[in-house]
């Protein structure tokens, strides 16, 4: 027989413990999902409270964003890296989230690069998001570890901005005796007009 929950008042509290056998790669992308939305949420609450719901602020048709620029905004992301020659990189857990300020009354293409991944599966089997509509793009690779995401982004409603997601199929760790667990490593993203 269920335990009732204890009454306080007149609320009742009925709180249980997470399922011990929860992985937490599902907690980390509940908790990624809730960051996006809880902010989505918040900047237009923003908007209907300065009295501008109605207008759409002008977005930009293009867009380049470097890992290492203040425009990289986003969760699931480490801090910044550099390789040898200089490229700047952020480390991706199994999801990483991108907040893309643009224009998509039309369709525009994009471009990912990045520069390494910790197996090779990572790469072909991860998927892109926007918004909740999942994109199709072609993966081709230069040299070692440099690949390049490209595609189509497709018209949408105007909002002040949409929410790019990209799902590994899993963590690797990143080296012999380092305890990080990354997947992809994103150098930069590109939206043209």
């Amino acid at each position: 027989m269920a335990e009732k929950p204890k009454n306080v008042g007149d609320n009742v509290l009925s709180f249980k413990a997470p399922e011990p056998r929860f992985p937490k790669a599902a907690v980390d992308y509940i908790d990624s999902l809730l960051t996006i939305q809880r902010d989505r949420f918040e900047q237009e609450l923003n908007t209907v409270r300065t009295g501008t719901a109605d207008i759409v602020p002008t977005q930009p048709v293009s867009t380049h964003i470097l890992a290492e620029s203040d425009d990289f905004i986003g969760t699931g992301w480490s801090s910044i890296g550099s390789r040898r020659d200089g490229t700047a990189f952020r480390w991706m857990g199994r999801i990483g989230s991108m907040l893309l300020p643009i224009d998509l009354s039309e369709p525009r293409s994009f471009s990912i690069r990045g520069c390494g991944f910790t197996k090779r599966r990572f790469l072909k089997e991860t998927t892109l998001w926007l918004d909740d509509q999942q994109l199709e793009f072609g993966l081709s690779r230069r040299g070692f570890n440099r690949w390049t995401y490209s595609g189509t982004l497709p018209a949408m409603a105007p909002r002040p901005y949409y929410i790019l997601r990209f799902q590994s199929p899993g963590t690797g760790r990143l080296a012999v005796g380092v305890d990080a667990f990354v997947s992809l490593a994103v150098s930069e993203i590109k939206v043209n007009c």
